[in-house]
């Protein structure tokens, strides 16, 4: 099979095969504890076996590389501003309304305005107030209390209904980038602790 057409799992299974042949292969250089072969040329086949193993690893970490880019080109950015996504007297509104909200958000006064922006059919208030309720930091979200914060996340499914293709892309992408940092991870383990070290595959 192809390394185009395997899955997360068996592009693991991979690596992990490819170490474990590694240290059978160094295994059978040795007898009872000793080299069966002379220093130079049991370096040399120590040498020959790492090579192939380390090739093994990184056609599949090249593999998974390119997925995760071919998906970052796939992905929407999450941090959108809500009020691009309105059009015509919506867009308008969200404008004209838009320094009044920020007035009351400064001010504190969230909780009850919010309530009935959330059970209004005002797409450009939501928007608005989606906006400035949702920018990073000290004056963020993270400013108001829990009852606040929910509704928030209320306004944003309203507005930013979640969209299943994008969750799965990085669903798929998060699975690819945890067989880098597994391979990584092993990699210091072994530097640390020696060959011994092998990591199991998924089945």
């Amino acid at each position: 099979m192809n390394i185009e057409i395997k899955t997360p799992n068996q592009l693991e299974t991979m690596i992990a095969e490819a170490r474990k042949a590694e240290q059978t292969s160094k295994a059978a250089l040795l007898r009872d504890g000793r080299a069966v072969y002379a220093p130079e040329e049991h370096a040399r086949r120590v040498t020959a076996i790492e090579t192939q193993r380390r090739q093994a690893v990184d056609a599949v970490k090249s593999e998974v590389l390119r997925r995760v880019s071919e998906i970052d080109e796939q992905l929407l950015p999450t941090d959108i501003d809500p009020v691009t996504s309105l059009k015509g007297d919506d867009l308008t509104r969200a404008a004209a309304i838009a320094g009044f909200v920020k007035e009351d958000i400064e001010r504190g006064d969230v909780a009850a305005k919010l309530r009935g922006v959330i059970r209004s059919n005002d797409k450009a208030a939501q928007a608005v107030w989606l906006r400035y309720l949702s920018v990073p930091g000290e004056r963020g979200l993270s400013r108001w209390d829990g009852e606040v914060q929910q509704m928030v996340k209320a306004l944003e499914a309203s507005v930013r209904p979640p969209d299943r293709r994008q969750d799965a892309l990085r669903e798929r992408q998060s699975t690819l980038n945890k067989i880098i940092m597994g391979e990584a991870a092993t990699n210091f383990l072994q530097t640390k602790y020696g060959s011994q070290v092998i990591r199991t595959g998924r089945s």
